[in-house]
């Protein structure tokens, strides 16, 4: 599974997402509010094993950091 299909398959059991674009963001996708940003961070950390600081976590706030985080 590449690291896009990885995400795709994160963020639509998170938002019921079914196709990721590197547009999406905190402001265009429905649900992904604070509490689900959280969530999603730690699923990034366990699905990844990457540690995600609370300053660079602040800053993912769309898929387009998302991906250039995880080098994609």
């Amino acid at each position: 599974m590449t690291t896009h299909e990885k995400l795709e398959q994160i963020f639509h059991d998170a938002f019921g997402v079914e196709k990721l674009t590197d547009d999406m963001s905190i402001d265009t996708v429905e649900g992904w509010d604070s509490m689900a940003h959280v969530a999603l961070i730690m699923t990034l950390q366990k699905e990844f094993n990457i540690t995600i600081s609370p300053q660079k976590a602040i800053e993912l706030t769309d898929v387009a950091s998302i991906k250039q985080l995880l080098g994609t």
